[in-house]
């Protein structure tokens, strides 16, 4: 490279000199901003009318900052005022560039200057190719201009940089000392905390927060539905005997673990449905009951008796066939749960065993099961419990609510009536309503536009209309602002921005206001200031990470039919904070062999964490999965051996959790129902272990606590049963006698089996990948 530059300096530890990458737009042809109507083009200007080039190579002098090359990015459609696709402009300046009397105060060497070709001027068409032009010539950092050209393209030329790890700094035109990078307005520090604590994940907190450890461990223990060590444990500040006493009563026990692991899509969901729903209207309170006629509490005590049987299947039908019983259906909330076609309908999807292999998707959840949730929630020790220790709790199931974060930029010449504002605001309301209702539960669109002095009053405008656009009761809409444009003020932006997010305080059960407890956040590249929407992307990443939600990323433009549209713009702003407590948190629950949870929570990561993804996916089958129908009877002992294993080696601690999942995996993947019934009849050690699943508080033990009181009360006596969980060695000793099982009917079968694939081995290297990833991409 040749620089005008006499006091050039290079980077004293020897890393290469950064690329300078540049969109060229319109002020490089000497246009004014927003025109609309073709002008002379002149590329070079003069001392009071300065080219964006001249302004930042003149700023990199006065910094003595040297660059490798230049990157030109230009677009190839016809659009704006110009009469000639934009990457034609880019070869003349780059021709000028090289030439000997060069442009803006520089030259370069031909092989030092680059220009790459964009189809559109949007980000969803520029990552592709500056992903490919990044690879090839950025060895080091690189530095971005902003504030003149395309935002989108500049976007884009962002997430390459982020999804091909190449760091990138923002030079602002009109002030090229105020450079700044978008990572170094993000802190990702002591957020993980946040995801463990709105995720419930309560063992792996008291590893991170060893001074309430022993809060942390009675909610992990209340969580694997085990009372014991509630039981075995003394009051402690903030923890007085009537909250402890609540800890070791099994049924509010059972409701805190099911409503928990509802909220993460758990494997252990359906057992717990089940269970919950039957003991739900078996023991309605005493207001509940007394709303409920005579005839139909016969019919809800018919259903319960029904569904606690072990040997009945086909649990959505009895619920069915209850509800034609049920005329008309009483409005307590249990008894409203059978009158709930949601509620069925959800029920009976969750019942089968591929339900455990479908995707992890959109789960709205039944509107009666939401209103029960929300009556449990109201009276749950968790937000107290965090209250005394400066903490707040998240609601269980979210809030259903989404963040949308705008900027306004002017209203351009040739649309004084803002037709194309008004569009885009319809846009943004349509897409955020789409993200809404993958949400478990309604809430609303939170949209908070971000003006400048000049831009506020179209911003009110913006409000008014996405009042009248949005459902009533869906949006909650304000204008933040006025915040300043000036080229350095991106770092100002971000902290104001943050202030104001943060105004409303949470309280940790549904209902809040708090913007802190809103299930995504959406982010809108559209007009406005570069500065402005930097410091907002910026903001939104680290507001994702304060309330340890997803983040997406759209961008406005127009199709060819110059028709506004909204374009998803991929995940990879998650790789600037939330893809490592997103990995952390998927080892987290592979080590619970809550596999499902961790295929869930990689899928909302950037492109960085699609190979964990799919290998958390392609385990959760390996656990899960059905074999092909022509798999002999050898080969399915052989995958139960594995399978068994397995859950001995990472669960032996966890009994109960242990004896289920291992059920699970059996039958009916592996074996038929009448298939499972011969086998336990035949070897008592598979046997043991399905009656120890049952007698499980995810199975029937609450069921069976039923009969036993109903016993007593006729004066029947009956066998004592366990509220706490087996002793591990006792459970692994189950584990092992069914592996032996398996492997003497494998070998009476086919003494040529092969055995089934090492899921021990498979579990280690997922959980080393995730540990990579968790600590790389903080």
């Amino acid at each position: 490279m040749i620089s005008t530059s006499t006091n050039a300096r290079t980077d004293p530890t020897g890393a290469p000199p950064p690329l300078l990458i540049h969109p060229v737009g319109g002020g490089d042809l000497g246009w004014p901003p927003l025109a609309t109507s073709p002008a002379p083009i002149d590329f070079h200007g003069g001392p009071d009318d300065r080219r964006p080039l001249h302004k930042v190579f003149d700023g990199l002098t006065e910094t003595g900052t040297e660059i490798s090359g230049l990157l030109l990015i230009g677009t190839t459609n016809l659009h704006g005022p110009s009469q000639q696709p934009f990457v034609e402009h880019a070869r003349r300046m780059g021709e000028l560039l090289c030439s000997a009397k060069g442009l803006c105060g520089r030259t370069f060497p031909k092989d030092r200057l680059h220009i790459v070709k964009v189809a559109e001027p949007t980000v969803r068409h520029s990552v592709g190719p500056l992903k490919t032009a990044l690879t090839a010539l950025a060895d080091g950092e690189c530095l971005l201009t902003s504030g003149s050209g395309s935002y989108a393209l500049g976007a884009g030329v962002l997430l390459a940089g982020i999804e091909t790890g190449v760091p990138m700094t923002l030079l602002p035109v009109d002030e090229p000392s105020a450079a700044y990078r978008l990572r170094d307005l993000i802190d990702p520090r002591d957020t993980l905390r946040n995801w463990l604590l709105r995720h419930r994940f309560w063992d792996e907190l008291a590893a991170v927060d060893p001074s309430n450890a022993d809060i942390w461990r009675l909610l992990a223990a209340r969580q694997r539905a085990d009372i014991g060590p509630a039981e075995n444990t003394t009051p402690i500040p903030g923890l007085d005997q009537g909250k402890l006493a609540k800890l070791t009563e099994l049924w509010p026990t059972v409701q805190a673990a099911f409503y928990e692991r509802l909220a993460r899509g758990e494997a252990l969901d359906h057992a717990l449905l089940r269970t919950w729903f039957t003991q739900r209207i078996s023991s309605p309170s005493a207001k509940e009951a007394s709303a409920v006629p005579a005839s139909a509490r016969r019919v809800i005590e018919d259903l319960a008796r029904s569904l606690g049987d072990p040997e009945r299947r086909g649990g959505a039908s009895q619920i069915k066939e209850a509800r034609r019983r049920l005329v008309p259906v009483p409005r307590a909330r249990h008894a409203a749960l059978i009158g709930d076609a949601e509620f069925i309908d959800f029920f009976e999807r969750s019942a089968s065993h591929e339900a455990h292999l479908a995707p992890p998707g959109a789960r709205r959840l039944p509107g009666s099961l939401l209103a029960n949730a929300d009556q449990w929630e109201a009276s749950d020790l968790v937000p107290g419990l965090l209250g005394k220790r400066g903490l707040t709790a998240w609601p269980v199931l979210g809030t259903g609510d989404v963040l949308v974060l705008m900027c306004v930029g002017k209203v351009t010449k040739d649309d004084p009536a803002d037709r194309a504002g008004q569009a885009a605001v319809r846009e943004v309301i349509g897409w955020a309503s789409q993200r809404r209702g993958s949400l478990a539960r309604p809430g609303r669109i939170r949209l908070r536009l971000l003006a400048s002095p000049e831009t506020m009053e179209r911003a009110r405008a913006w409000v008014t209309l996405a009042r009248s656009t949005a459902p009533a009761g869906s949006l909650d809409a304000a204008v933040l602002g006025p915040f300043s444009t000036a080229p350095g003020d991106a770092a100002d932006i971000n902290t104001e921005l943050l202030a104001e997010l943060g105004k409303a305080e949470p309280t940790g059960r549904y209902g809040s206001t708090s913007l802190r407890d809103v299930d995504e956040v959406l982010l809108v590249i559209n007009s406005g200031k570069p500065v402005t929407l930097n410091g907002m992307v910026a903001a939104g990443v680290q507001w994702s990470l304060d309330a340890a939600c997803p983040l997406r990323v759209a961008e406005l433009g127009r199709d060819r039919a110059l028709r506004t549209v909204i374009n998803e713009a991929g995940l990879a702003l998650c790789r600037l904070g939330m893809d490592g407590s997103l990995a952390r948190l998927a080892s987290a629950a592979v080590r619970r062999l809550d596999t499902r949870t961790a295929w869930q929570m990689l899928a909302n990561g950037s492109p960085a964490l699609a190979d964990a993804r799919d290998a958390a996916a392609r385990f959760h089958h390996d656990l899960y999965g059905q074999p092909e129908p022509t798999m002999n009877t050898a080969a399915r002992c052989a995958l139960a051996c594995r399978r068994l294993e397995l859950i001995a080696h990472v669960l032996a601690g966890e009994p109960w959790p242990a004896c289920y999942t291992a059920v699970e995996v059996l039958r009916p993947g592996l074996f038929e129902w009448d298939a499972w019934k011969i086998l336990r009849e035949r070897f008592p050690a598979l046997k043991k272990l399905n009656n120890q699943r049952n007698e499980s508080p995810y199975s029937h033990l609450l069921d069976r606590l039923r009969d036993e009181k109903r016993r007593q009360a006729s004066g029947m006596k009956g066998r004592k049963l366990s509220h706490t969980p087996p002793a591990p060695a006792t459970v692994i000793d189950m584990l092992h006698g069914s592996i032996e099982v398996f492997q003497r009917l494998g070998r009476m079968r086919n003494r040529q089996t092969e055995p089934g694939p090492d899921l021990v081995a498979r579990y280690t290297h997922l959980r080393e990948q995730l540990e990579v990833l968790g600590g790389d991409l903080c």
